[in-house]
């Protein structure tokens, strides 16, 4: 072969390996401006199961494996933080380097909005009550002087604000808390999200849920408010082919079983 001839196959091969690195799906994970390359550093807020919480010493829960799956679909290792959920939900978490996002059953609202950026919803987040049996307890309307439990800074708190007024309210910053707290008689009922309080129900017998609220809310990953785009955009991209691909039913089957 001719030097000339050897110079156009060259060429040639590289025009074709150009082309087809144009039509690769794949993420530049070095544009996402990650705290850690090649890791995706993800905040919690554990437990809350069966969203997140801990199993033989790992984070697990329908967020977290949701999470993990849109970490190995860019080409990243997930690694988990569980912080809390004041400093996420205020931004505070991702402003000062600790993670890059956060996954933690967080219910988009214009408030939270004005200090993080969500990603697009992925699970729906209505309010329920959950009490124990004989308590007595069959509506929102039977709560008049009794104690009521909610969840610091959440929606399930702003629900109960606006929708159980003659409630005594009693606020604890852990969720988990408030089931050991229902359990032991220190209030009468919960008012949080229906994972939980559904998760609570079908793990303890004296407990019941008796009521449901349509709220429309939806649950989003959170970033920092300005900085994150490329990484919001790549998670919204990866978030849409795991639905399409059947991974977030499959993921949502192993904590929702239907059958």
């Amino acid at each position: 072969m001719t030097r000339a001839r050897m110079l156009v196959v060259t060429v040639l091969a590289l025009a074709l390996l150009a082309a087809a690195c144009s039509d690769d799906d794949s993420v530049d994970t070095g544009s996402l401006g990650l705290i850690t390359d090649g890791t995706l550093t993800v905040c919690t807020d554990s437990p809350y199961p069966p969203m997140e919480y801990e199993e033989d010493g790992e984070f697990t829960g329908f967020d977290i494996e949701l999470m993990r799956a849109i970490a190995d679909d860019l080409g990243l290792e997930a690694s988990i933080v569980n912080i809390g959920f004041d400093p996420i939900t205020s931004g505070l978490a991702m402003d000062s380097g600790e993670c890059d996002i956060a996954a933690a059953s967080i219910t988009i609202t214009e408030e939270r909005e004005e200090n993080i950026d969500f990603s697009d919803g992925y699970f729906s987040g209505d309010q329920s009550l959950l009490t124990s049996e004989g308590s007595g307890i069959a509506s929102i309307s039977d709560l008049d002087g009794r104690n009521l439990g909610v969840q610091t800074g959440t929606t399930g708190e702003q629900y109960a604000t606006e929708n159980a007024t003659g409630a005594n309210l009693v606020s604890f910053e852990n969720p988990g808390d408030l089931i050991t707290a229902l359990n032991a008689g220190e209030i009468d009922a919960v008012l949080q999200d229906i994972v939980t309080n559904g998760d609570a129900a079908l793990n303890n017998s004296n407990l019941v849920l008796v009521e449901t609220y349509s709220t429309e809310e939806f649950y989003g990953f959170a970033v920092k408010e300005e900085g994150s785009e490329a990484l919001m955009d790549a998670v919204n991209a990866s978030l849409a082919k795991l639905r399409d691909d059947g991974t977030y039913d499959t993921i949502y089957e192993e904590f929702f079983p239907t059958g």
